[in-house]
């Protein structure tokens, strides 16, 4: 018995992939053209089966990986139908997890098919010959001992195309795909009729691709430690504090938390409105993993909760239908990955737009401090730390860059976060009766306040801006797009407000930092601690 292999996240199949699978199954193993080396024994037999393994199983939430694995295996099964009705061939299909990249994929998937066939399919170069066209999956393979089929690999011009060059073509044709002559002809008919059963499908592919915000592997950048910022983000105890502060302020009905990063906070909504339809949105591929996680795991009881893989900047709900928006930590990101103010100012159009009358937009994030534009004095501890030790040993692990900035002190801290971030910041270096002070605005002073301890996620951090509106220019911006800022002391359940966390004092800023205003005769006058967070309640 001789197996083949085919590995790859099959995404769709192309006429050139049916035809060359068609003739490998018909050819006796010595007749075959192979990549690299490694030959089949002299007396193998014809391949009798092939193994459809489909790689990053769990992941559906991409550009790489757009389609969910059960599509994907219904689309497989279509496709190999037609090989085991005219040639009688047995075929498999398995799912693969996701893995980073690695250099022992080859060898994790042979063991992940030995395991999920219970022992049965143990498959080795005596056996097995691999159909693969990546280059560096083939050459893992090949290590191994694999005769490899290359397929599309090293054909001469024109190239058949790629499953990757199709999904391209899918996007550049949009939603009239079914009539483009050349995805007709390279589709296979199995994919081509799936799309057409499935029309979501092709639908989700050309979002995902055309979506501006996201990168190829469904995030808003490549350097966030999605694990560190889902604790941080999710941990209960600071999930709870971020919830007392909108609960007052939630309409029930339909209930959407935007940017709802991992499910925590509605984890908390469903249980004080279960009767409420509830709706997450998020951008992120590995985000939307971890919220339907949650929801396996039962964390929303039994209300009812789904989750949609959207850019918040779009409209996504019909008119008036929305009974309470939620937005919690997310237009910062908004502003810095996006388009500045512009993004965030038509997100609040859309938003008033899908609101029902006598709905609510609540929005809980960081802010700039009252009078950001005033300059002020910096003064940073220099003797909690470490003076400069120049650049992490390992530039590209984000390991060595957190215990490079954790040796350091404050002062020292500042300089690294000046090179590092994205936006201007100037500042001057001053010497005041012995002390140094870092001269510079509040806005700038509040930008590294508020970012200087978020080693896990440096690198991510730099690239996004708190401190651009005060509590004014939030509200200003908001009653622009038509909404009523509620704003009464003697509801301070619903009453928009803005405040200085004070875990953030105690714990980051108190012995660390301060801030002085120098007044003409050269006192320097203490000032208080800048604002850190908003919570505004708009109403239509």
């Amino acid at each position: 018995m001789t197996t083949l292999l085919f590995p790859g996240r099959h995404l769709l199949h192309t006429t050139f992939q049916a035809a060359y699978l068609r003739a490998v199954l018909q050819m006796p193993p010595e007749r075959l053209d192979f990549w690299g080396v490694q030959r089949p024994p002299a007396a193998a037999p014809p391949v009798d089966q092939v193994t459809f393994a489909i790689t990053s199983s769990n992941q559906a939430h991409s550009r790489y990986n757009p389609i969910p694995f059960h599509v994907r295996a219904i689309g497989v099964d279509r496709f190999a139908q037609a090989l085991e009705l005219s040639l009688g061939i047995r075929y498999r299909i398995l799912g693969i997890p996701h893995y980073p990249p690695t250099s022992r994929f080859a060898e994790i998937t042979l063991k992940e098919i030995l395991e999920q066939t219970e022992g049965e399919l143990h498959l080795t170069p005596e056996n097995c010959l691999v159909l693969c066209s990546t280059p560096a999956v083939m050459d893992q393979y090949s290590q191994l001992g694999f005769p490899i089929l290359p397929a599309e690999y090293g054909r001469e011009p024109p190239h058949p195309p790629r499953p990757i060059d199709l999904v391209q073509r899918l996007v550049a044709a949009g939603e009239g795909w079914t009539t483009d002559p050349s995805l007709r002809a390279d589709l296979d008919p199995a994919t081509f009729d799936l799309w057409r059963d499935f029309p979501h499908v092709p639908r989700r592919i050309i979002r995902l691709w055309r979506d501006p915000l996201l990168n190829d592997d469904g995030s808003l950048t490549a350097e966030r430690d999605y694990a560190s910022y889902a604790y941080g983000m999710g941990n209960r105890e600071i999930m709870a504090l971020k919830y007392g502060d909108i609960r007052g302020g939630i309409r029930p009905g339909k209930i959407v938390d935007e940017g709802c990063a991992d499910g925590a906070l509605l984890a908390f909504i469903a249980r004080d409105f279960p009767d409420s339809d509830l709706i997450g949105i998020e951008i992120t591929g590995e985000f939307m993993a971890r919220a339907l996680e949650r929801q396996r795991g039962g964390e929303f009881g039994e209300a009812f909760v789904h989750f949609h893989q959207r850019n918040i900047t779009r409209p996504i709900f019909e008119a008036n239908s929305i009974d309470t928006t939620i937005c919690n930590s997310t237009l910062h990101e908004l502003w810095s990955y996006g388009g500045g103010a512009e993004t965030v100012r038509t997100y609040f159009k859309a938003k008033f737009d899908q609101t029902a009358p006598g709905g609510r937009l609540i929005i809980r994030d960081v802010c700039g401090p009252t009078g950001k534009d005033q300059t002020v004095l910096l003064w940073l501890n220099p003797d909690d730390g470490e003076a400069d030790v120049g650049k992490p040993s390992r530039p590209e692990s984000r390991e060595a860059l957190r215990f490079e900035l954790s040796r350091l002190s404050t002062a020292e801290r500042f300089h690294r976060f000046a090179r590092d971030f994205h936006g201007t910041f100037a500042f001057e270096e001053v010497t005041l009766d012995g002390r140094r002070f870092f001269r510079l605005t509040l806005e700038a002073a509040a930008e590294f306040l508020s970012k200087k301890d978020y080693l896990d996620n440096w690198q991510s951090e730099m690239r996004e801006s708190f401190a651009f509106w005060e509590f004014d220019d939030w509200k200003r911006e908001l009653t622009a797009a038509g909404f009523t800022i509620l704003e009464n002391p003697n509801q301070p359940e619903i009453s928009s407000r803005v405040y200085t966390n004070p875990w953030i004092v105690a714990n980051r800023w108190e012995g660390r930092a301060a801030l002085y205003r120098q007044e003409p005769d050269g006192n320097l006058i203490p000032l208080p601690w800048p604002e850190t967070n908003i919570l505004l309640v708009a109403e239509k």
